[in-house]
């Protein structure tokens, strides 16, 4: 689990990049909350942060700030550059709204899903076992879902009158806190 001063900055990244936009835009055609795109690409690559500079991570399987798998996404990792931060985002999302759809709505198995695979949580379920159990680290869903809350209080979604006044000091002072903390 990510700290609230590690998210700040993750979020300041996006900010500063311009690629917080893609994340709304995703978010409102694919009818997921902002803040879970937002905790996935967290878990996934720190919001980019974590990537290298062609913008890999996981050996160079993972593509972009949603990581999405080369071995099981073939047909858009090998059309989509790996810096296009729209497309990446809109493909995740998308991705996680049908996981979203065939698991009925709940978020815990298709946010393992996202990391695990459909097919592999499903039986996961059948069998009666957590979904956790088959991910990454075995805590992927749970920790996705801790950082969607921690995303949610550092950008004030839970109250949206105040949120201009929280976000804007709290993003320049984590991302300022990232640049100080990266650079010694």
């Amino acid at each position: 689990m990510s700290s609230a001063l590690s998210i700040s900055s993750q979020l300041s990244y996006l900010y500063v990049k311009g690629i917080m936009g893609h994340f709304y835009e995703a978010s409102q055609l694919h009818n997921m909350p902002v803040s879970l795109l937002l905790a996935i690409a967290s878990r996934e690559s720190h919001m980019g942060l974590a990537l290298d500079s062609n913008w890999t991570g996981d050996n160079g399987n993972g593509i972009g700030i949603m990581q999405i798998d080369r071995r099981y996404h073939s047909g858009f990792t090998s059309t989509h550059a790996n810096n296009d931060h729209r497309a990446n985002i809109h493909y995740g999302s998308k991705f996680l709204a049908d996981l979203v759809a065939k698991f009925g709505g709940k978020l815990i198995p298709a946010v393992a899903a996202y990391n695990a695979g459909y097919t592999k949580v499903r039986n996961t379920i059948n069998a009666g076992i957590d979904p956790n159990l088959v991910t990454t680290g075995q805590d992927y869903a749970s920790d996705v879902l801790a950082r969607k809350k921690t995303i949610e209080s550092v950008m004030g979604i839970s109250k949206a009158s105040t949120a201009s006044m929280v976000l804007v000091p709290l993003l320049i002072t984590g991302f300022i806190s990232y640049q100080i903390f990266n650079t010694q």
